[in-house]
Order: C-alpha cells, then sequence, then structure tokens
C-alpha cells in the first residue's frame, strides 16, 4: 500500500514540534533543578506552567506519531545549557521569551493539518502564544518595578 503523503507531513510536522519542544530551555531548567534565588515567584509559576503545557503537547505528539507507527525523535538538550547553574531567573527571561517566539515562528509557519496531528498542532499554536503572552507581562513588570524603584523616593 503506498504511503499516504498527508499522513508523512502530519508525521514530519509531529517530529519538528517534538525537537523544537523537547529540548527547551524551560524544561532543562525544570529538570536539572537549577537553583535560583528567593523571589521571582512569579517567573518560577510561569516556568513551571510552561514546562507542564510543553511536556503534555510533547507527549501527546509521541502518542500520535505511535498510532500512525512513526518513530519519535530522541531529543537531547544543547550542551550550551550546562554553562547555566545558579541563575538569577530575570536573567533567562529574554531567552524564554526569545525561544517562545521562535517555537511559534515555527509551528505558524505549518499549513493546517487534519486529524490528531492538526489537534496538537493547533494546541501548540494556541498554548505557545499564551505562554509568551505571560511572559512578555511579566518582563514589562520586572522593567516597571526596576524603573519604580530607581525613582528617587520624596522626602518631606
Amino acid at each position: 500500500m503506498p504511503a499516504n503523503p498527508t499522513s508523512d507531513l502530519s508525521s514530519e510536522r509531529l517530529v519538528q514540534l517534538m525537537r523544537a519542544v523537547g529540548p527547551s530551555l524551560a524544561l532543562y531548567i525544570q529538570d536539572s533543578s537549577i537553583w535560583s534565588r528567593p523571589g521571582a515567584e512569579e517567573i518560577k509559576l510561569a516556568i513551571a506552567d510552561l514546562c507542564s503545557d510543553l511536556k503534555s503537547l510533547f507527549d501527546r505528539a509521541g502518542m500520535v506519531l505511535d498510532e500512525q507507527h512513526t518513530r519519535t525523535p530522541q531529543v537531547k538538550y544543547p550542551l550550551r545549557y550546562t554553562a547555566l547553574h545558579d541563575v538569577e531567573l530575570e536573567y533567562l527571561l529574554p531567552q524564554l521569551r526569545q525561544e517562545t517566539q521562535s517555537q511559534i515562528a515555527l509551528v505558524g509557519s505549518w499549513s493546517d493539518t487534519a486529524g490528531d496531528a492538526g489537534d496538537v498542532l493547533k494546541e501548540a499554536r494556541t498554548s505557545l502564544q499564551s505562554h509568551l503572552d505571560v511572559l512578555e507581562q511579566l518582563a514589562a513588570k520586572l522593567v516597571s518595578d526596576r524603573t519604580e524603584s530607581a525613582k528617587p523616593s520624596a522626602s518631606t
């Protein structure tokens, strides 16, 4: 029986999605238990939520590929992540934003796919955009907080 080109394309997209989200910086931060200073709880919660959704997308893509009898990719974290040790999460926020923007651009560049694969890809678009919005709000809040703390206090 000849291969179904639509199924092949959806499988390829799911493999690409797994390669984009599996070795993400957010998941590395969570998996490696990088220590961070107390505070920045909003960022910690945003990363935890992002990780939860990335893992869910990764697992769902893998299940669809299994159903299609397609081999799932082995993903590994980039070696450059090992340079991260005790860090300020505020320092990583721009990197997380950039990575999420890249993931959105990748997923957004694909035409609509039907079936279970299409559902996973649509969820990926929506979820990633939602998380990017949160990361951008946090970045704006950090800038605002820094601006406020830099203002001289009025003494009377």
